[in-house]
């Protein structure tokens, strides 16, 4: 590694590398703070995304809705303009006090949660929807930018797995909440004014929901203000017993120091032009996969709820027992597989085991033409959970890696940007599939496993052609 960074070589070796200095340094309270409050707001995020699903079914019968309609509203409603509104907020938080910019988001889509409930047409859900996917938009690009500067190297990647489970967790929690509040709001209802009592259970829920946002909002502004960088390694000072270096080590520390410069003075522009084949790569090889996986957390349980009957609240907790089964199971096996491969693949280890999840879980879902109940539906669906979170608990490191810190919300951002239309079609082709579908036997299951075996195996071709360029990236940006 001395070759890529010549300050390694040059130092004595009593002197204080930044990589040692950073190994030595410990993230202080503040940051586990700041990472507690990250990991609320991103659960509660999660919690009015899923909630959407668990309701979909009264939803549609309340406002005669087709699975076309269903389709856009998860897919353009909700994906569309979160990946539209990514860049502009990554652009706002790398310029900007990024608490303030993520507890706007918050404030937003809480406000949109509650316009939910007062939907009396698509129309009003669909613009709610927008407001949604607008709101969610900065969590990715602003936890991800905030996470390297909370937390040395040496204690990012458990920052990175504690946030990345938490937030999927947030998916367990969002059905287990909210099957429970549909229940217990129901049950509370005539403790509400009586102007609110009529309304249908799931419009009390999105209220419920609402309500939590501001309390939120103010726990983001709480959190101390970060300097960009802050955790990253710095140079050490030079010393007389460097100045008596051989002129030849002091001309490689400053060569490495002016490549240090040049790597925080690179314009977002060249870094793409260096960059873009690993990118395109990423974006495309990813968003294949995620044609079909996306699909997979929308319509199955739409899938169980027409097929078996199955209410709102057992909804939740079979979706809730299946995320939270699979998450820690996954997660595990995610961190396991790296610490075994990556000695023996190097940089192409991460990306090897995301593709290998995303092809896995695009094979197991074949076996959801096969479910015969709601019980064997949600076993299938902790099943397909297991091998997508053991390559998304690697996600973020890569993520990170991609930029340095002066780009990485953008960078982070126009990856989103990118993944968009396939994020978008997903929804959309398996509710099209399912209405062209609808005079066939368990045609929303084909229509699910169709687009998902599809778009799985191609984008397992287009990750595995992308890892040359992939590991070149990987090694500049890992420091020695």
């Amino acid at each position: 590694m001395s070759s890529v960074n010549p300050l390694a070589a040059a130092l004595p070796p009593d002197a204080a590398s930044p990589a040692a200095q950073e190994t030595a340094r410990k993230a202080p309270s503040s940051a586990w703070y700041a990472l507690a409050v990250l990991v609320i707001a991103t659960v509660l995020g999660s919690i009015d995304k899923v909630i959407l699903t668990l309701l979909t079914e009264p939803m549609r019968i309340t406002l005669s809705l087709s699975d076309t309609q269903l389709g856009l509203l998860q897919g353009a409603g909700i994906v569309l303009f979160t990946g539209i509104a990514t860049l502009p907020l990554g652009w706002l938080s790398d310029r900007y006090d990024r608490r303030v910019v993520l507890a706007a988001c918050v404030v937003l889509w809480s406000a949109a949660t509650a316009m939910r409930g007062t939907a009396m047409d698509y129309g009003v859900l669909f613009i709610a929807s927008i407001g949604l996917g607008v709101g969610e938009a900065g969590l990715g690009p602003i936890t991800n930018s905030m996470i390297p500067d909370l937390f040395p190297r040496a204690q990012r990647v458990l920052a990175n797995a504690v946030f990345a489970l938490s937030a999927i967790f947030g998916s367990a929690l969002g059905a287990l909440l909210g099957g429970t509040v549909v229940h217990l709001t129901d049950d509370l209802r005539h403790w509400l004014p009586a102007s609110m009592q009529h309304l249908e259970p799931w419009r009390l829920t999105f209220f419920v929901m609402a309500s939590a946002g501001l309390p939120v909002a103010l726990l983001v502004l709480s959190i101390r203000r970060t300097r960009r960088g802050g955790a990253q390694p710095v140079a050490p000072a030079t010393s007389t017993a460097h100045d008596a270096a051989p002129a030849a080590s002091v001309a490689d520390r400053a060569n490495a120091a002016d490549a240090d410069d040049a790597a925080s003075t690179i314009s977002f522009r060249d870094h793409l032009r260096q960059h873009w084949r690993t990118f395109a790569g990423l974006v495309v090889g990813a968003g294949l996969a995620s044609i079909g996986m996306s699909s997979i957390g929308t319509w199955l349980p739409i899938m169980a709820a027409r097929q078996y009957g199955v209410t709102p609240a057992q909804m939740g907790q079979g979706m809730g027992i299946a995320f939270l089964c699979g998450t820690v199971i996954g997660g595990l096996l995610g961190v396991a597989a790296m610490r075994y491969v990556q000695p023996r693949m190097g940089p192409a280890a991460a990306l090897r085991i995301i593709m290998l999840g995303n092809l896995t879980a695009a094979l197991l879902s074949s076996l959801l033409l096969f479910t015969r109940s709601a019980t064997d539906a949600f076993t299938l669906l902790a099943l397909l959970v297991i091998p997508l979170i053991s390559g998304a608990v690697l996600l973020p490191n890569v993520l990170q890696d991609a930029a340095p810190p002066h780009l990485r919300a953008r960078t982070i951002a126009l990856l989103s940007v990118g993944g968009l239309p396939f994020a978008v079609l997903g929804p959309l082709v398996v509710g099209m599939l399912s209405d062209a579908l609808k005079s066939v036997p368990n045609g929303l299951a084909m229509a699910i496993v169709a687009t998902t075996l599809i778009g799985g195996l191609m984008g397992a071709m287009v990750l595995r052609a992308t890892e040359g360029p992939f590991v070149r990236l990987m090694r500049a940006a890992r420091p020695t």
